[in-house]
């Protein structure tokens, strides 16, 4: 696993509460806590300690930064899928394609900030069951802390959030621990081989994201803990090599998720 450098500081000018919180969690985390500079330039303290990004107890929550700039935990688009979904009764090409019922069990290997598990925590309902992988340690803990913290009008949205289980951990060794039929369906979302530059939510996380490529034998292994593999990608040649025979999407998105099923 790509070790991130990353450590814990607090906002400029925090209580001394806050400041004992983010000690807290270097502590938890196993990584250095660095005082906050008095003319709170966040860069000099990257280039100064050698860091990729600081994860910043605020009153809010966490916030992470990079050189590619500030996240605090949202769920981006997801929100606005899910509005459409449940409000709207529109369509949504990810929940076409992993096919949910009420009741069922998925594993989201690349959870992120868990805008796809959320939908997925909606399709199966509280007697379902969503667990999400994050291999990077900082987006892991800004996302497992960030939907217990999230606040919205929308009850429901909270509370299908708040039941997916982030676990810190590597698609590869975590299926390989498995035993077969665990889930129901399992869920990729690699980093694209051609990124979306245009996806601004994004920038900030992807100097932090584990850039791991998904591989066939990856999906093997999906294969036996589930009866249903669903990919997203660009290219649906792509989607090819990891043995997918069917697809979702419209000529509208620029995505496709491909779909495998155990023979």
């Amino acid at each position: 696993m790509q070790e991130i450098r990353f450590a814990v500081t607090s906002n400029k000018n925090d209580n001394r509460e806050l400041i004992e919180q983010a000690k807290t969690w270097a502590r938890q985390l196993q990584v250095p806590y660095v005082e906050r500079y008095d003319n709170g330039s966040l860069d000099a303290m990257l280039s100064d300690h050698r860091l990729d990004a600081l994860l910043i107890a605020g009153k809010n929550g966490p916030q992470l930064y990079s050189r590619e700039g500030m996240m605090l935990y949202h769920p981006g688009l997801g929100k606005v899928r899910w509005q459409r979904v449940v409000q709207r009764k529109e369509n949504d090409n990810f929940l076409t394609a992993m096919d949910l019922s009420p009741g069922q069990r998925v594993l989201d290997c690349t959870v992120g900030l868990a805008a796809d598990a959320l939908l997925a925590s909606h399709a199966v309902g509280e007697t379902g069951k969503v667990v999400g992988l994050e291999a990077s340690l900082p987006l892991w803990f800004l996302s497992s802390r960030g939907i217990m913290l999230y606040k919205s009008k929308l009850a429901e949205l909270v509370q299908d959030l708040q039941r997916i289980e982030i676990i810190h951990a590597e698609a590869s060794a975590f299926l390989k621990t498995l035993p077969e039929n665990s889930f129901d369906a399992v869920y990729f979302d690699p980093m694209f081989r051609q990124p979306v530059r245009k996806s601004s939510e994004m920038v900030p996380l992807r100097p932090l994201a584990f850039s791991e490529p998904l591989t066939l034998e990856m999906v093997e292994l999906a294969l036996h803990v589930a009866p249903r593999v669903v990919i997203k990608e660009r290219s649906v040649d792509i989607l090819q090599e990891y043995g997918c025979t069917e697809f979702v999407g419209t000529k509208y998105s620029a995505v496709r998720f491909g779909i495998r099923k155990r023979q």
